[in-house]
């Protein structure tokens, strides 16, 4: 088998994507595998996690040393203070102990067209290109793509002693396969009837989840659903546990870092939008409708961000757009609990809107009981179905079903207020719209529904 070292090429995108290709072919001519991460400035949320996963995996990184100094996490790094993520590459591989191989391009180097940077991060470039050529032993300045070239083409020997330590590593690996393998066979024949892996490691994520360890239940169904990416359960559970575990921001991290590795994924598009309502539950910026109507113009028939585009158009006002969503949806989902409580909330709002009206009403108690027939343990289903009572003067009946959704969820501060207060008609109540990923909004043992 060919071993071919991974080497990671860094570079500013918009200044040297030409350049960076030059290197990127070379690489390969030599035998080696470039790994590259684009980063054009516009990407949401902090990108170190994922570049140092990748920089991590490579033997080595090449970086251009250009002129510009490229888009930047949006807070300073703890360790190297305010870098572009161009330079973070090369200053962690050389924490980690990799070898990094500088290429400085001169002023003169023909780079692809970019906007010119404000003065104040050419200050910052200046610095970073004074500190590589006082710090470092360094080729000489680069004017051209045949002397790039000739410059990638230097570093052969260096290249070649790393592909010796890859080979004896992998000699090591193949001694250590064998030796495991014949590990394996005595298990087999030792233990009549061994557990698979998998299922472990999925009892051991729904274990952390039902102990409320949402932080460890979230890093278990991550790596379940790295191993099984269309298992929507997987997504579900990683979203209750950001949802109840209060970890909005690594959520949308996990689904920015899933749609850059995969960005034709629909299912990765509506947990990111959900990531987004999450931290924003009005989408002031309109990013979670943008990933949701990304979903669905990857995959029309996919169910969940219909549900999802009708719950941000109706906190939008857009009631007659979120109502065709909603029954669109059920019609792919109509066992969906939660589904049929987000028709009877708007179905409610429509009645608080525009006065006694019986087809509002009508629909809204329809659609909150059929919830309540699919699951008799919605406690959103009864809050629901109490302020539709209440607001068309059934106070009775309304105060039994905030008392039933009570029981079912006793941390509902507002409804225990609300019925200290013998249920007054002005009345204000949560947003209890959950959006569709996360199954149901009341807390369930994995493996339910």
């Amino acid at each position: 088998m060919t071993i071919r070292p991974p080497i990671f090429v860094s570079a500013v995108t918009q200044e040297m994507r030409s350049a960076r290709k030059l290197v990127v072919t070379t690489l390969q001519f030599l035998g080696y595998e470039p790994v590259w991460q684009d980063v054009f400035g516009t990407e949401e949320g902090d990108l170190r996690a994922m570049l140092r996963k990748q920089i991590d995996e490579c033997k080595g990184v090449v970086q251009l040393v250009g002129q510009c100094y490229g888009a930047e996490p949006p807070i300073a790094d703890e360790q190297f203070g305010r870098v572009s993520y161009t330079q973070y590459e090369a200053l962690y591989a050389r924490q980690k102990g990799k070898k990094v191989w500088y290429l400085l391009l001169d002023s003169h180097f023909p780079s692809d067209p970019h906007t010119v940077e404000p003065e104040a991060l050419q200050r910052l470039q200046s610095d970073y290109r004074q500190r590589v050529q006082t710090d470092l032993h360094l080729f000489h300045a680069l004017s051209t793509h045949e002397a790039l070239e000739v410059g990638v083409l230097k570093m052969k020997k260096d290249l070649a002693e790393l592909r010796l330590g890859v080979k004896r590593w992998a000699a090591g690996i193949t001694f250590l396969l064998v030796l495991i393998s014949a590990l394996l066979v005595w298990m087999i024949v030792a233990v009549t009837a061994p557990k698979r892996p998998e299922k472990l490691t999925e009892q051991q994520a729904n274990a952390a989840f039902i102990a409320k360890n949402y932080a460890a239940a979230f890093d278990a169904y991550i790596k379940l659903s790295a191993l099984a990416p269309t298992t929507i359960n997987y997504h579900r559970r990683i979203e209750e546990s950001a949802r109840l575990g209060n970890l909005g921001k690594p959520f949308l991290e996990h689904y920015l870092s899933c749609v850059l590795r995969e960005p034709r994924n629909a299912i990765f598009y509506n947990y990111l939008g959900n990531a987004y309502l999450l931290i924003d539950p009005k989408d002031q910026d309109g990013k979670g409708r943008e990933s949701y109507e990304t979903a669905l113009r990857l995959d029309p028939q996919l169910a969940l961000p219909m549900a999802n585009l009708g719950i941000v158009n109706f906190r939008l006002g857009n009631t007659d757009e979120a109502e065709t969503l909603f029954k669109r949806y059920l019609g792919v989902e109509p066992e969906d609990a939660q589904a049929w409580v987000n028709l009877g909330l708007l179905y409610l709002a429509k009645v608080k809107e525009n006065g006694t009206n019986s087809v509002a009403i009508a629909s809204s108690e329809k659609s909150l009981l059929r919830a309540i027939q699919i699951d008799p343990g919605s406690y959103a289903a009864y809050k629901a179905l109490g302020r539709l009572l209440l607001v068309t003067d059934r106070k009775k009946e309304a105060l039994a079903a905030y008392q039933r959704s009570l029981a079912l969820n006793g941390s509902q501060n507002d409804i225990r207020e609300l019925l200290e207060s013998e249920v007054q008609p002005s009345e204000t109540l949560t947003d209890d719209f959950v959006t569709r990923g996360s199954k149901t909004n009341r807390v369930t043992r994995p493996g339910g529904k």
